[in-house]
């Protein structure tokens, strides 16, 4: 039986353990969260709690562990176990301890929040005994950083909850809206021929130009469409590639868009957008899309209660906004969600990402006061 690590050492093992999900990977992509569910799945027995894993994608499941109250508030905790690419880090796995953080890729997305997390739910209930004060389903998520498959499986499979609390680094604020995603592939086509009979073939980056030209003019339109706390939509051109040699007319060419859209814009609105604006020009292969979140804060005793706990933690709850997206925005549509925990997303995603060991620990102390009603 595995002994039930403390915060400290859980994160920095977590950290240790490579899931990236997004290219280029430092290690293997393939089934990337298994080494994670392997090191907690002992920890959740030696706790003695009730969990099991659900496939998302072929190879890759969410761990779900629960802590069964019938008929108390259902509450749902979610935090991603798969990060970005570690590759050039220095040290991208070594966890390593020093000037009161922690540091590597995931110390703040999202492993020390999915410590914080999973530990203050096992310790509050090897501490109780009994069922805590709410109904409780704890969630490690797959591809949260792609595709978000892990979340629209839990979406599918769970029944509901009355608060879904996604665990992301906020510096301990409430977020209680962000933006959504839509990502697409546009391709042009061309003939290709030596570079020195260019009129012999048909340049499908000649062909892009323009293409990208009006996409830019259609992020000027987006940013029009305003939220009063969320900002602008935006569009970006993020990855363009072509070409096969140097002295070859390239048959190929394939850029890539990135959309942050508001709470009140739908998919099929953005998609119908962006294919007006290619128009049989190319050919469009949607990536990616997710729904933007705006969560109603008033009359909701869990969502009180828990900013009674960050307060009383020495918290500032907030509530603010973000930019970025979450699995909230597969979960939103079966109850209630807002996005907490500790960490500064500004360390996300950084070659010298790192948390706070203070408010690592500050988090856990909000979070068992919290379940414990």
């Amino acid at each position: 039986m595995s002994a039930i690590p403390d915060l400290i050492t859980m994160t920095r093992e977590l950290v240790r353990i490579p899931s990236e999900s997004s290219q280029p990977v430092a290690t293997s992509a393939t089934g990337c969260e298994t080494g994670i569910i392997e090191y907690l799945g002992p920890i959740c027995r030696a706790a003695g709690v009730e969990h099991y894993t659900m496939e998302a994608l072929p190879g890759r499941s969410n761990l779900v562990v629960r802590l069964p109250n019938p008929g108390a508030p259902r509450l749902l905790i979610v935090a991603h176990m798969d990060t970005v690419s570690g590759s050039g880090m220095e040290h991208p796995f070594n966890g390593a301890l020093r000037d009161g953080v922690i540091l590597g890729r995931g110390a703040c997305d999202d492993k020390g929040p999915l410590a914080a997390g999973l530990l203050a739910v096992l310790d509050l209930h090897r501490e109780l005994g009994v069922a805590p004060a709410y109904d409780i389903t704890f969630a490690g998520s797959v591809d949260e950083e792609c595709t978000m498959s892990g979340a629209r499986q839990l979406a599918a499979e769970l029944e509901g909850w009355d608060l879904c609390l996604a665990l992301e680094p906020t510096d301990l604020k409430v977020i209680r809206a962000h933006k959504g995603v839509f990502r697409c592939r546009i391709i042009t086509k061309g003939k290709a021929a030596h570079s020195s009979h260019p009129d012999k073939g048909v340049n499908a980056i000649s062909g892009m130009m323009p293409i990208i030209n009006d996409l830019e003019l259609l992020g000027n339109e987006l940013q029009a469409r305003t939220d009063p706390d969320l900002g602008r939509a935006t569009l970006a051109v993020t990855k363009i590639q072509g070409g096969a040699s140097l002295n070859t007319i390239p048959d190929r060419c394939e850029a890539f868009i990135d959309i942050r859209i508001l709470p009140a814009m739908t998919f099929n609105e953005v998609k119908g957008l962006v294919e007006n604006c290619v128009g049989d020009r190319a050919t469009i292969d949607q990536i990616y899309s997710c729904d933007g979140i705006d969560t109603d804060l008033s009359n909701n005793p869990l969502i009180e209660s828990l900013m009674a706990s960050i307060r009383a933690g020495g918290g500032d709850p907030g509530p603010i906004t973000a930019a970025f997206a979450t699995d909230c925005s597969h979960l939103y549509k079966k109850g209630v969600c807002i996005i907490w925990g500790p960490g500064d997303i500004r360390q996300a995603h950084q070659a010298t990402e790192y948390i706070e060991i203070a408010q690592l620990e500050q988090a856990y102390h909000i979070l068992k006061d919290f379940l414990a009603g």
